[in-house]
C-alpha cells in the first residue's frame, strides 16, 4: 500500500538532486535541472563550440541526448526507478553556439510499469527548437535508495 501523505513535487526534487549527483553525462554536457515536479522537470544547456556539427549548428545527438536527459528525470519523478524505452524525435530549427536551451519534459500518460512523455526543447526566444516523445518503462527498486522512507511511502 502507498502513503499519499507526501508533497509529490517535493519527492520529485529530492529525486532530481539525487540522481544529478551522479549524472555524469548532463553535468559534462552543462545540463541543468531548474525545476523538477511529480509530472513535469525542467532542463537547461548553453550549446557549446563543442557540440556543433559540420554545419556549425548544434549536433541533432545532442539535442537528443538533452531531451533524453531531461525526459529521465521526469520519469524518476515518484522515485520508482524507470528506464527509457524507445524515445523520437523532429528537429524544427537550428541550435547555434551560444544558445540557451530550455528542454520541458511533461507526462502524457501513466499507466501501470508504461509511461510516454514530450520534451519541447526551445531556444531563448521561445523558438522550438526539437519535439520528443519518450516512452518509459518502471523496473524493480527505488531510483533513489532510501528515499521512500524519508518521505514515510510504505510501498510502491
Amino acid at each position: 500500500m502507498m502513503s499519499q501523505d507526501y508533497d509529490q513535487d517535493k519527492l520529485a526534487q529530492a529525486v532530481a538532486d539525487g540522481i544529478y549527483a551522479r549524472d555524469n553525462t548532463a553535468k559534462a554536457m552543462g545540463i541543468e535541472i531548474l525545476e523538477a515536479k511529480a509530472t513535469s522537470t525542467i532542463g537547461r544547456m548553453t550549446v557549446r563550440e563543442d557540440m556543433l556539427n559540420f554545419h556549425g549548428t548544434c549536433h541533432g545527438g545532442v539535442l537528443y541526448a538533452l531531451a533524453g536527459g531531461v525526459l529521465a528525470y521526469a520519469i524518476n519523478a515518484d522515485n520508482r526507478a524507470a528506464v527509457a524505452q524507445a524515445g523520437t524525435i523532429n528537429y524544427t530549427r537550428p541550435a547555434h553556439p551560444g544558445e540557451v536551451l530550455t528542454a520541458t519534459a511533461q507526462m502524457v500518460n501513466q499507466a501501470g510499469r508504461s509511461g510516454i512523455y514530450d520534451v519541447v526543447i526551445t531556444n531563448e526566444k521561445q523558438q522550438t527548437v526539437a519535439l520528443f516523445r519518450g516512452q518509459s518503462s518502471k523496473i524493480k527498486g527505488e531510483s533513489i535508495a532510501g528515499l521512500n522512507a524519508k518521505f514515510g511511502i510504505e510501498d510502491q
